[in-house]
């Protein structure tokens, strides 16, 4: 039988990637779609072919008998989402961040253990860093020392890109550390292990933008940040994170380079191959480039395969949206404190 699937929001995320990785798969069917406000909600179910909209999570779960759910919601309403959805049997993707802090994501945790849930860290569906992470459980490089890791984008590198919530401390406390930097944790924590502490620096370089009005408003979070990680294993990684690089005529994108005891592995999102250095020479692992919202249907498809009773190793369950959220506190706590902050464990 078809997998019936419903999401909560309706932004960008769910009309970009998660609505075109559904419609890949041929075994399940989005049969509706939850917001805040009914009139939106209805507006963005017509416009994608969406067959029912609600303004209510438990109205929608009671009266459509959905398998799962995919919350994607701005952070800060998560944890309600996964309120109103504990009571029913359903499995749950919930995007990252899981919450703002720690203390909301382990409420998250708890409320949903004993069911199928993910976070959703979409940087480990891509098929490089899948290639990536193969390569370094090889050994053909040796143990990890390093990993380096530039996440940039410059969606916002110009002072005329409005003002949105993603610049607004209250929606998104650390900025674009909020935002693309639970992706970055996770892929450090997916090749080296948990973190135990952290040195982060971060910056505002463009203080205001325009609103829909034209009226110039603050920013009240970051844009740009540094991040230095410790792992449990011994491990170091450093992160620059920024959505205001400057725009090179490309999308931006992840550059990851990891240094081991016997040689080095990079690679870059909008390459065509795993690259490896050893004593040997080098090596090419190649791999077709492919846009992040080729990794959807994957993702989806995952999911789907928990729910249903299969998995595979590798996944980022919810638990590592919970440990990524301590190591979020953790910079925060480093920011404000200018000072290395330890990682509670």
């Amino acid at each position: 039988m078809a997998f019936r699937l419903g999401i909560i929001g309706h932004g960008m995320w769910p009309s970009t990637y998660l609505i075109p990785g559904v419609r890949a798969l041929s075994d399940v069917v989005l049969v509706a779609v939850c917001g805040r406000d009914a009139a939106r909600a209805s507006a963005f179910a017509a416009d994608h072919g969406i067959p029912h909209s609600y303004d209510d999570i438990e109205r929608m779960l009671c009266v459509e008998n959905l398998d799962g759910v995919i919350i994607a919601t701005p952070p800060g309403q998560h944890e309600a989402a996964v309120r109103a959805v504990s009571d029913f049997d359903v499995a749950v993707l919930c995007e990252k961040p899981l919450a703002l802090e720690g203390e909301g994501a382990r409420r998250i945790r708890d409320m949903l253990q004993g069911r199928p849930a993910l976070t959703g860290f979409t940087l480990r569906w891509q098929p490089l860093f899948r290639e990536l992470r193969e390569v370094i459980d090889s050994g053909i490089a040796g143990p990890v020392r390093h990993v380096r890791i530039d996440y940039l984008q410059s969606s916002a590198a110009t002072p005329a890109h409005s003002w949105d919530w993603h610049f607004d401390h209250d929606a998104e406390p650390l900025g674009v550390v909020s935002d693309l930097g639970p992706h970055a944790i996770d892929v450090v924590r997916w090749m080296a292990g948990d973190v135990n502490q952290v040195t982060a620096f971060g910056r505002t370089t463009i203080p205001e933008r325009p609103d829909g009005e034209g009226r110039a408003r603050a920013v009240t979070n970051l844009d740009t940040a540094d991040v230095h990680l410790v792992a449990s294993s011994g491990t170091t990684a450093s992160l620059t994170i920024s959505r205001v690089a400057p725009d090179a005529g490309g999308p931006g994108g992840i550059t990851i380079e990891v240094l081991a005891e016997e040689g080095w592995i990079r690679t870059n999102s909008n390459a065509p191959d795993v690259v490896i250095g050893t004593a040997s020479g080098l090596q090419r692992r190649p791999v077709p480039v492919t846009a992040f919202a080729d990794g959807a249907g994957a993702q989806i498809g995952d999911f789907v395969a928990l729910a249903r009773g299969r998995t595979r190793e590798g996944l980022p369950m919810i638990e590592d949206g919970y440990r990524a959220q301590l190591v979020m506190d953790a910079i925060a706590q480093s920011l404000d404190r200018g000072e290395a902050a330890a990682v509670r464990q």
